[in-house]
């Protein structure tokens, strides 16, 4: 079955819709404001993890470099950056959308909010096909060492 977007205009937003969009905007701005905070603090992890390093006795050896482990935080902390940061214009569209029932700011919150799960969808794609290659690597690397 096709789905056609051309023919909309029978869409409207009850009263009891709106309700709920303005609780989950509130629940969305909460779960941004929360991810900001852990991003700003992945990346003072990352600005301060080559020190908490090299304090660490001379004699314990670390299976990563000092440079290595700021680099992966920091890209952790941009990959997070992007779904929260598209979760807060969500929150913050659709505030806008509903008190001055402006269409324009809740059809930009719902891009927003497409966005934010196509970011997750994909990013969650890619996490998949890399825990079916450790899977795969694992069963591999097993045989190749039991022969």
């Amino acid at each position: 079955m096709m789905e056609s977007y051309e023919s909309n205009e029978g869409v409207k937003l009850t009263d009891q819709s709106l309700k709920n969009l303005n609780e989950t905007r509130k629940w969305t701005m909460f779960i941004s404001i929360v991810g900001f905070v852990f991003v700003a603090l992945m990346v003072l992890i990352a600005l301060f993890i080559g020190s908490v390093m090299s304090n660490l006795p001379t004699g314990s050896s670390m299976p990563i470099s000092k440079g290595f482990a700021t680099v992966i935080y920091l890209v952790i902390a941009a990959i997070y950056f992007f779904p929260i940061y598209y979760l807060y214009k969500f929150s913050s569209h659709m505030k806008i959308g509903i008190v001055t029932k402006s269409e324009q700011e809740v059809e930009y919150a719902f891009k927003y909010l497409k966005s934010h799960y196509k970011f997750m969808g994909i990013l969650l794609a890619i996490v998949l096909v890399f825990y079916i290659m450790i899977f795969f690597g694992s069963i591999m690397f097993g045989a190749l060492f039991s022969l």
